[in-house]
């Protein structure tokens, strides 16, 4: 956890490439919001998000590599801030269909606290393709 935004977001990036979910439940907001790529829907809810990822996506393990370390870090004020850029999301990473190539996407977290000495919580996890 971290009170500089960008830290915040490459914690948040490693435990999720990792399959670590566990490890981001202190680093999500209670209202969290999380898109799926290849679905129109969205996970709400710290407990929804969790038990999709441990339920669900723990088996296929998705990764979201980040094509250009110039994304882009924004602090809208002490207690909003968002880190967008371009990525590939590989749906699987294990398993069948773990060799399909990854697809082009559009990221976008959503970054929360009360006060700026507090952490930053992801409060929305926003990625779509972008072909």
């Amino acid at each position: 956890m971290s009170t500089k935004l960008e830290e915040a977001f490459e914690n948040v990036l490693n435990h999720f490439n990792a399959a670590e979910y566990d490890k981001l439940l202190p680093m999500m907001d209670g209202d969290v919001i999380m898109k799926k790529v290849d679905d129109p829907g969205s996970v709400v809810g710290i407990g929804n998000v969790i038990n999709y990822l441990n339920g669900r996506q723990k088996l296929f393990k998705p990764k979201l590599d980040v094509v250009n370390r110039d994304y882009r870090c924004q602090e809208f004020s002490d207690t909003v801030g968002q880190v967008s850029g371009i990525g590939k999301m590989h749906d699987k990473t294990v398993g069948e269909g773990a060799k399909k190539a990854p697809v082009p996407v559009q990221f976008t977290f959503t970054f929360t606290r009360a006060n700026k000495e507090e952490t930053w919580v992801v409060i929305n996890a926003f990625a779509a393709r972008t072909i």
